[in-house]
């Protein structure tokens, strides 16, 4: 059995990541927007969708301390 180092792996992993990224930009270049709010629309998404991720990595003692200052 081929024991792979830590380094080995995250270089494939780093390379397959680079692929599938390069996949999925060909891919949207390639097919027209069905509608031109829709790329406004995603941003959105997104954007909500990160303050999320970082409003639920925040310790709970902070979410606390903003209901207070709002109040």
């Amino acid at each position: 059995m081929h024991a792979f180092t830590h380094a080995q792996i995250h270089a494939a992993r780093t390379a397959a990541l680079a692929a599938e990224a390069a996949v999925w930009h060909l891919a949207r270049e390639a097919a027209p927007s069905p509608s031109p709010a829709l790329p406004a629309l995603r941003n959105r998404l997104g954007e909500a969708l990160v303050a999320a991720g970082i409003r639920l990595m925040q310790p709970a003692h902070v979410h606390h301390r903003i209901r207070q200052n709002a109040a």
